[in-house]
């Protein structure tokens, strides 16, 4: 059963637990040795948060927000790294009130690459070194590479001595695209990993939430006291689970109504109003049901 939510879902449905991207090590440097500086340390480390969370039309945005020492959750000092833990909800908090985007889930992607040269053989050399480069770039990006992620396949071929084609398709929210490049660098293994790291941050971006799209899907009056949603429900599941669904949702103490606008066999469509604007619990929510919330390209929200 896939639950579609056309709905904005505000920054402040914080990271999963265990979300490595807030965990940020710094190597030891002069300028971080004695007694831990706060200031410091998030000089040095917010740079690499906002690069794993934040998308890249939005990221020189990031760098002119102030270092709040109350995003940090904690600081491990060590003799070579020193750890800090920051808090995602107090972080997506901050962009929220900036009105910057970012990604609140890290994309999972299955990365399938190949390069072939103009006879159609596959370069497997180079093929293996762009691997090895996404391995290092993903967790740079906010990226998770698994084999049960969205596909994302990328392949390069060379259609003759300089004009080389690039081919991005799968299941990730990345529209499908060709496109040709000409390269005329005697040595084109850091042109293709470059042309990588723009495809995965580009693939990477496509999950980014707007926090402008909250504040305009709100009420014109200045108090929100309440927050409209459409829920759309596709299953395959009997009528009992449809009305377990149903009574759960409706009976919730942050739902003001459930309304029915259309129930069908296999597809159910209702408006929901939410107490007081906030959406921020039913990631949770549908998460303790065995579900997950995911964005898709059009905007609306798919839990699966």
């Amino acid at each position: 059963m896939a639950l579609l939510l056309q709905l904005v879902v505000p920054l402040s449905v914080c990271a999963q637990e265990g979300d490595a991207r807030f965990t940020v090590e710094l190597i030891e440097d002069a300028s971080l040795q004695g007694t831990p500086d706060t200031g410091l340390l998030l000089k040095e480390a917010l740079p690499i948060l906002w690069d794993r969370i934040v998308p890249v039309a939005q990221r020189r945005l990031a760098d002119t927000l102030g270092s709040d020492s109350s995003m940090v959750a904690r600081i491990v000092p060590g003799r070579e790294v020193t750890v800090i833990e920051f808090q995602g909800e107090r972080v997506f908090a901050a962009l929220r009130e900036a009105n910057i985007a970012a990604i609140v889930t890290p994309p999972r992607f299955h990365l399938l690459l190949s390069v072939r040269n103009a006879a159609g053989q596959e370069m497997r050399q180079t093929t293996q070194l762009l691997e090895e480069d996404s391995s290092r770039l993903a967790p740079a990006h906010g990226i998770e590479l698994s084999d049960d992620g969205a596909g994302l396949v990328v392949a390069w071929r060379w259609l003759d001595s300089q004009r080389v084609e690039l081919s991005v398709r799968g299941q990730s929210r990345l529209a499908e695209f060709v496109e040709t490049r000409e390269i005329t660098d005697a040595d084109s293994l850091p042109v293709l990993q470059d042309w990588l790291d723009e495809v995965l941050l580009k693939a990477r971006d496509a999950y980014a939430y707007d926090a402008l799209a909250l504040s305009s899907t709100q009420g014109a009056e200045g108090g929100v006291s309440e927050f409209t949603i459409e829920l759309i429900v596709q299953r395959s599941g009997n009528l009992l689970e449809q009305v377990a669904l149903e009574e759960s949702l409706g009976h919730d103490p942050r739902v003001r109504s459930l309304t029915p606008i259309r129930l069908g066999h296999d597809m159910q469509r209702y408006r929901v109003q939410l107490e007081g604007g906030d959406t921020s619990w039913l990631g949770e929510w549908f998460a303790r049901r065995g579900y997950r919330m995911d964005r898709l390209a059009d905007g609306s929200w798919v839990i699966q």
